[in-house]
């Protein structure tokens, strides 16, 4: 029975196939032939409409010069001589009246010759309009209109990337390269940050008074007799901060009392781990009187120890501008920061300046001078295949980096979803999320 389904499954996909295909064809035959009927219809119509108005004004013609022909001839009739007192005269006079009369029959049959051509060309004209569709007329009417408009679409549509990006590489990339960089919190500020835990799973020790908060999906195993709790928001003193980095509704695990649970464990530990995603990696960073470690807040898992957020605004700064991130969040104070990322995450020590691809930065220490830098060549950014701008750290301090974007992050396959989320996103990195 398995078999017949598929069968007929295939069977389906494939005649849908061929008649999507048929009727794609079918339709494109039909309009290019209507296309091509009509404009030999206006083409002729055009043609015709000469032709009625040259026999118009011929036929025009004829009838001046055949009722020209007539009032020279009334007049000739009102000069007649007297055939018995004048009979030379008359005789003279006859000849001419013959001669009025015949041109006055060739006139009026030049004339209905002429009649006869324009109303056959009127006939002929009326037939070809009536086979016109008025669609194409009005479509052609309305090209014609506004044809200035079409051309300077098609011109930005075929050359405005490549003038516009070529504008952003060569004009303004190298006048905010020479920008000053920026840093955050000034260089004596004292503080530690060093690397405790890595990998794709992490153990986090629960310390007594210390509780460790965690998103809850994020945590896969812990000891027995831990006390939970959620909260809420991170940070009830912040709480615009705390929900928009989606620091919300996180779980609180800390040590049970001894008298309340006697299973608790001395030792309680949480296991973090990604259930969802195989290529989540994460970092456990010790911060000691950090005085600002700035973070994309969605790659933070967890935290514990007396860590507090705040934000620093730069809205005045070149960098800031083309990062698209006016406002950073900082994580100051003593404790312990779980950050993940994608395909592997590392703490990154300068030694000496470094370029980093802009998707690839997680967060860095605020102590640390950051500028944005043009890539190197044009082609990669034009084509799309990377961004304008890298990030560029010095200064004796560090940066965490990713080593690789998942794939939906990079692009989408939606349209719309790429427009809505390009919105939400800048609106977004412009408060520091």
């Amino acid at each position: 029975m398995k078999l017949v389904l598929d069968a007929l499954r295939w069977l389906g996909t494939r005649l849908f196939g061929v008649l999507a295909i048929t009727l794609l064809i079918g339709g494109a035959t039909l309009l290019w032939s209507w296309t091509v009927e009509q404009k030999g219809f206006h083409d002729r119509a055009a043609e015709l409409r000469i032709e009625v108005e040259a026999a118009f004004r011929n036929w025009r013609t004829y009838r001046v010069r055949s009722l020209e022909v007539e009032r020279l001839r009334l007049q000739l009739e009102a000069d007649r001589p007297n055939p018995v007192l004048h009979p030379s005269d008359y005789l003279a006079w006859r000849s001419r009246m013959q001669a009025a009369d015949a041109a006055i029959d060739a006139a009026r049959s030049a004339r209905d010759r002429a009649k006869e051509v324009y109303e056959a060309g009127r006939l002929r004209l009326a037939e070809v309009e009536s086979r016109l569709d008025d669609t194409y007329g009005r479509f052609q009417a309305a090209i014609l209109r506004v044809w200035w408009l079409i051309a300077i679409a098609i011109g930005c549509f075929l050359f405005g990337p490549l003038l516009w990006k070529a504008f952003w590489y060569f004009a303004v990339a190298p006048w905010a390269q020479s920008a000053r960089p920026l840093r955050l919190i000034p260089d004596n500020t004292a503080g530690q940050l060093k690397v405790v835990g890595q990998g794709k799973m992490v153990e986090a020790r629960i310390r007594a008074g210390e509780p460790l908060l965690a998103r809850m999906d994020w945590v896969q195993q812990y000891t027995p007799g831990l006390a939970k709790r959620t909260r809420f928001l991170l940070d009830w003193r912040s709480p615009l901060i705390s929900y928009a980095a989606g620091l919300r509704e996180m779980t609180e695990l800390r040590e049970a009392a001894a008298d309340h649970d006697p299973t608790a464990s001395p030792t309680a530990s949480v296991t973090l781990t990604s259930a969802i995603d195989p290529h989540a990696y994460l970092l456990a960073l010790e911060l000691t009187n950090h005085p600002g470690l700035t973070l994309r807040p969605g790659a933070v898992v967890a935290m514990a120890g007396s860590l507090r957020i705040r934000s620093l605004w730069r809205m005045g700064h070149v960098h800031a501008w083309i990062a698209g991130r006016w406002r950073h969040i900082l994580f100051c104070g003593t404790g312990t920061l779980y950050v993940t990322g994608h395909g592997g995450i590392d703490l990154c020590p300068l030694t000496q300046p470094v370029v980093v691809e802009e998707s690839l930065v997680v967060g860095s220490d605020a102590r640390a001078e950051f500028s944005a830098v043009r890539t190197e060549t044009f082609w990669p950014f034009f084509r799309g295949r990377t961004s304008l701008f890298d990030y560029r750290f010095s200064g004796n301090y560090s940066f965490i980096r990713q080593v690789s974007v998942a794939a939906d992050q990079r692009s989408r396959s939606n349209p719309f979803m790429r427009s809505v989320e390009a919105a939400l996103n800048g609106v977004g990195r412009l408060l520091g999320f």
